[in-house]
């Protein structure tokens, strides 16, 4: 096999060669190549090989796993660094960057963050990590959690905003779960991120639904829980904050709930978010109930609505509206179920149904009034810039388009923004050490793709 350039800088992490070859490396630093002769990694044929290594400065500790035939060797690095000893290789540029391109080795690729973990060598031996005292490169490392209903993201990252890894793990809705749950489902979403941190964070951030009506009492308990410094944000404020980046606007959310939030002179209003049963309009679950209410009603001859009954037989796969609304009762009763209808309504509303194209109307409505609210109480007197985020809005375009045409119709800007909650804690982080807005918005926050983090025992 000839040789093959390696562009990876500086954090490969993880990699699977998906033909008869296979090579797989957690957390592996490398040095960016200038060229093929210095620095430069290749990858060689070689018999079956296990190499690994520690790697000081700004890197956690590596593992290579080599097998199939390929060996990675480093031309630049001494002897003893190239044949599997175990001896340490130093990396001192900053993990500023990851590059996800493995094209140059003519192999399919899957790349995929992985925590720094204890492991085995031949001998007996245990590596350490290297990020202790919760610091890499001279950076304190912290922890980031966005906490919803029906799951959570941890992210650690450092004062520079560089990412290091996201989880994955269960709900942490504090109303919903309780003290006990609650405590039991955070441990085993930090569980990985800790070991990357070195067992301790210097920080953490945290976005969690449902602590508005319970604040002071989970900041105290998290404070005893993490033993650390603790900044506390409702998931509104950080989803604000996201797309805001702290300047004065509105946020209007349209996701399994809806709200709209603002800030505007340091003070701050907000309009919704009070919950399915007594709110969230406009929201994918209210136009999924919407789309089911009257879709009945049609059934019933109270509204006209063309082919809506027949549109919604087809998705639940059944063939009378009493089989619907059994199926309705006994599968989409929670409400990120009944949410999973506005989808349909959606793609009705693409294809032409009156019926499902004034759900989605109304639904942009609620939405508008919402940012109306806001706007009034903080009183903008320049028409605000109003930031749209959420699943509904950000995968629905006749909701997005009748949103916008409502609240710009009024004078103000309106722009979506994909930024999520997790990058919100982040920008707080940085605002907190005295970035302004115009700072935080050439702040780029690279969330990879989470990792599953332990199940609540």
């Amino acid at each position: 096999m000839p040789d093959r350039h390696l562009p990876l800088r500086p954090l490969a992490e993880r990699w699977e060669v998906k033909r008869d070859r296979v090579v797989q490396a957690q957390l592996a630093f490398f040095r960016e190549p200038q060229d093929h002769g210095r620095g430069g990694h290749h990858l060689r044929q070689a018999g079956e090989v296990e190499h690994r290594f520690q790697c000081h400065g700004p890197a956690l500790r590596v593992e290579l796993r080599v097998a199939e035939g390929l060996e990675v060797r480093d031309p630049a690095a001494p002897r003893h660094q190239q044949d599997g000893s175990g001896e340490a290789a130093r990396v001192d540029e900053p993990l500023d960057e990851v590059v996800h391109e493995l094209q140059p080795l003519g192999v399919e690729a899957e790349l995929l963050r992985l925590p720094a973990r204890q492991h085995g060598r031949q001998g007996g031996q245990r590596y350490k990590s290297a990020a202790r005292a919760s610091r890499v490169g001279g950076g304190e490392l912290l922890i980031a959690v966005d906490g919803g209903g029906s799951g959570s993201r941890a992210l650690v990252f450092d004062g520079e905003a560089r990412v290091y890894a996201s989880f994955a793990g269960p709900p942490l809705n504090y109303a919903a779960l309780g003290r006990e749950s609650f405590l039991r489902n955070l441990r085993a979403l930090l569980r990985p991120a800790l070991e990357l941190c070195g067992e301790r964070a210097a920080g953490y951030v945290l976005s969690l639904a449902g602590v508005s009506a319970f604040r002071g009492e989970v900041e105290a308990l998290l404070e005893r829980e993490l033993g650390a410094r603790v900044w506390l944000l409702t998931d509104i404020e950080a989803v604000y904050m996201a797309a805001a980046r702290g300047r004065d606007a509105i946020v209007v959310s349209s996701g399994t709930g809806s709200f709209a939030y603002g800030r505007r002179r340091g003070r701050a209003a907000r309009a919704g978010g009070w919950g399915y049963i007594f709110g969230d309009e406009g929201s994918a679950y209210w136009i999924g109930r919407e789309l089911v209410r009257r879709a009945l009603a049609c059934y019933d001859g109270r509204e006209e609505c063309g082919g809506l009954v027949d549109l919604l037989l087809r998705r639940l796969g059944v063939s009378t509206v009493e089989e619907a609304v059994g199926k309705l009762y006994r599968e989409y009763a929670a409400p990120s179920r009944t949410a999973e209808l506005a989808k349909l309504a959606c793609e009705a509303a693409v294809l032409g149904c009156e019926a499902a194209s004034r759900v989605i109307e109304d639904a942009a409505r609620e939405l508008e009034r919402m940012v109306s609210a806001v706007e009034r109480r903080l009183g903008f007197e320049e028409p605000p810039t109003v930031y749209g985020t959420g699943g509904a809005l950000l995968g629905c375009k006749p909701l997005a388009e009748a949103l916008k045409r409502l609240v710009e119709a009024k004078g103000r800007v309106f722009r979506l923004s994909e930024a999520p909650a997790l990058a919100g804690c982040v920008l707080h982080y940085l605002s907190l050490k005295g970035l302004g807005p115009e700072e935080l918005e050439r702040v780029k926050v690279e969330i990879p793709p989470p990792l599953p983090a332990a199940e609540a025992p």
